[in-house]
Formats: structure tokens, sequence, C-alpha cells
């Protein structure tokens, strides 16, 4: 595995999480969140040198540590046999959040049902 992996080159993830907000709370990072409007949960992606880590978050605040793969998963580069099947880092990611967006939009449900 790489140590260092070039985001500038993944210019179609940039146009896909256009929704929320980035920001770069570091040198060796982005982060991207999104919450809709009214809703309380959303979801976070930051990417840290060569690996991303998808969230589905309560709150632009909201923290895990040792969360359940519901909730968050760490995405690494795809490995020699998935590049070779056409897999990409961009795709990996894409993937999650659309999986964390799901859950973020079923965990905004279930607070609208409580009250």
């Amino acid at each position: 595995m790489c140590n260092t992996y070039k985001w500038e080159r993944m210019s179609s993830l940039l146009k896909e999480l256009n929704q929320g907000t980035w920001s770069r709370p570091t040198d060796k990072s982005a982060v991207y969140l999104e919450i809709g409007p009214g809703d309380q949960w959303g979801i976070r992606v930051t990417l840290i040198d060569y690996y991303a880590k998808v969230e589905a978050v309560d709150g632009p605040k909201g923290v895990w540590y040792k969360a359940p793969e519901r909730y968050c998963a760490t995405i690494y580069p795809p490995r020699i046999w998935e590049r070779i099947s056409g897999v990409t880092l961009e795709s990996k990611i894409m993937a999650q959040v659309e999986k964390k967006r799901l859950v973020a939009k079923e965990e905004n449900a279930r607070l609208k049902e409580g009250k």
C-alpha cells in the first residue's frame, strides 16, 4: 500500500460531494459535512493521507469512538485485485457515502416519528 494518495486526482468525488461543506482542519486532511435542512443526522467524509473515513453523524459535532459498522467505515485504496477489476478509491468511498446517507435518513425518520 502506498504511503500517500493524491486527493487532487479525485475530481469526480469532489463533484459528487457538493451538497454540504468542505473544510481543511489540517494540512493532511479534508472534511466534508452534509446535513440536510431540518435534519439532525447527516454524513461526514474525512480524507486523511491515503485513506478515508465515512460516518453517519448526529449533528455537526457528532463524534464516534469505535463506532459500529452501521455508523462508521474506514476505506483504504483498492488492492491489486480490486484495481484489476476496475474498483477505484472514489467508487469505494461513494458506495459507503450512499450507505451512510441511508443510515442518516433512517435515524432522521426515527427522530421525527418520536416527536
